[in-house]
């Protein structure tokens, strides 16, 4: 039987659900996104989310309000790795299966141009979530990879603004988002990295390799070409 797992995060969280409502709908996935709360604001939710769903999963994705300043001050990188990190540990405490989302790429936060560090703070946070989330019971999915530019910024094709994903941005991402969860084969978007779950791209997997393949076959070119 499959277990329901609720989205628990931002105004992402709730437009994921609206625009991918077919998806969540296939895969019992709840979406409790709440636009423009923080992390801290939805620490005072979390709990009862949790209980009113009868959720047996909880994927967690915010921050970037934290980084954005909606509280009228500035929260540091640290500070919100501890405020995820606090609702980790409470699901696991209530024997609750757990997974984190990377922040999402932003090179600016759109309604607050006196953020001058968005970029930065998110990489913090992030870095922190692929290094420790495991120690709090989670798998950590790093979507900030799939929709990452050269430069930082979310890709122009999957975004409305710079910060929040189109539909497109959404579909991008799903698939990493269902292979994560065990709702499809996660086959070769799984690698285990030091006790934590990172979830990466086959054709990533792929690259390297061929690249080793290469590496094979050029000693083995030169091996011969010295007999």
């Amino acid at each position: 039987m499959v277990r329901p797992i609720v989205f628990i995060g931002d105004s992402i969280t709730e437009a994921w659900g609206f625009h991918r409502a077919t998806t969540f709908a296939a895969h019992d996935l709840i979406p409790r996104g709440g636009s423009g709360q923080t992390a801290r604001w939805i620490t005072m939710r979390f709990r009862r989310d949790l209980e009113e769903t009868g959720a047996q999963g909880v994927h967690l994705l915010c921050g970037v309000n934290d980084i954005g300043r909606n509280e009228g001050f500035f929260v540091p990188a640290e500070e919100i790795a501890r405020t995820l990190a606090s609702m980790l540990d409470e699901a696991r405490a209530m024997g609750v299966a757990a997974w984190v989302g990377s922040i999402l790429p932003a090179a600016r936060i759109p309604w607050n141009p006196e953020v001058p560090d968005a970029p930065a703070m998110i990489a913090a946070v992030n870095a922190w979530l692929r290094d420790h989330a495991h120690e709090h019971g989670a798998t950590f999915i790093d979507y900030h990879a799939v929709l990452t530019d050269e430069f930082g910024a979310l890709r122009r094709a999957y975004t409305t603004d710079g910060l929040h994903l189109s539909p497109a941005g959404y579909k991008a991402i799903e698939p990493l988002m269902l292979a994560a969860l065990g709702r499809v084969a996660a086959g070769d978007a799984v690698q285990a990295t030091g006790g934590a779950t990172l979830l990466k791209f086959k054709g990533a997997r792929l690259a390297t390799l061929a690249v080793a393949a290469a590496i094979v076959i050029a000693g083995v070119v030169l091996v011969l070409a010295l007999r």
